[in-house]
């Protein structure tokens, strides 16, 4: 027994000083891979766009680059061969919308300033220069009127709007990627994107002609 103790002793160093070796969580280098990620990417899937108690289902394409998003919704036809889009968006310095329901590219003429959200992500390094230290500590940042919450993994999971009340959140599969995209707009709208497939890198997001009286952003 008296020769075990040395032997138990050792064991024990040698145990606690592999774990005091063990560097913790470096939550600004996730922060950084997973900021980059969100630069340029394209998605695809099932939509569920809900509006004053109706919902609809449909396929959708999603493309973003650094400075501009686009959304296209699609209806797939006869084995989803030619689909055309229902609903087309797209996110720059202006919104243009298009469809076939007439009042929807209405929106397009509000006064947005549609800057501000892809802004906030166009920039990683400026934004970890800013805010890293804030969101490794708190897991959360607010830049003006958008509030921004990570998860622990430092993936992005809510970012709402304090001026219009609109808010998105993101669930994530077992992979790290986006498995879930809920836009609510208000109690009665809400878009709900699911994820079948995304890549990342090489993505081109279309522009829509911009809308009559939308001046350029500086």
């Amino acid at each position: 027994m008296k020769r075990l103790i040395p032997v138990l002793l050792i064991v024990s160093a040698l145990l606690l000083s592999s774990c005091a070796s063990i560097k913790p969580v470096d939550k600004l280098s996730l922060l950084r891979a997973e900021l980059a990620r969100w630069q340029n990417f394209s998605a695809d899937g099932i939509v569920r766009v809900t509006y004053a108690g109706l919902t609809l289902h449909k396929m959708f394409v999603l493309a973003k680059s650094v400075d501009s998003a686009r959304l296209d919704i699609v209806d797939g036809g006869a084995f989803g061969i030619s689909p055309s889009p229902l609903i087309s968006v797209y996110l720059a310095d202006y919104l243009a919308v298009e469809s076939a329901f007439l009042k929807l590219p209405d929106f397009s003429k509000a006064q947005l300033d549609t800057s501000s959200y892809l802004a906030l992500l166009a920039d990683p390094e400026a934004l970890l220069a800013k805010y890293g230290d804030e969101i490794a500590a708190n897991e959360a940042v607010s830049a003006g009127d958008l509030r921004v919450t990570f998860t622990p993994k430092m993936q992005l999971a809510k970012v709402e709007d304090a001026t219009s009340g609109a808010v998105m959140s993101i669930t994530y599969n077992s992979k790290g990627n986006p498995d879930k995209v809920l836009f609510r707009i208000d109690s009665n709208k809400s878009v709900e994107l699911l994820v079948d497939s995304i890549s990342y890198g090489e993505a081109e997001a279309v522009p829509l002609p911009r809308p009559e009286g939308s001046s350029e952003q500086p």
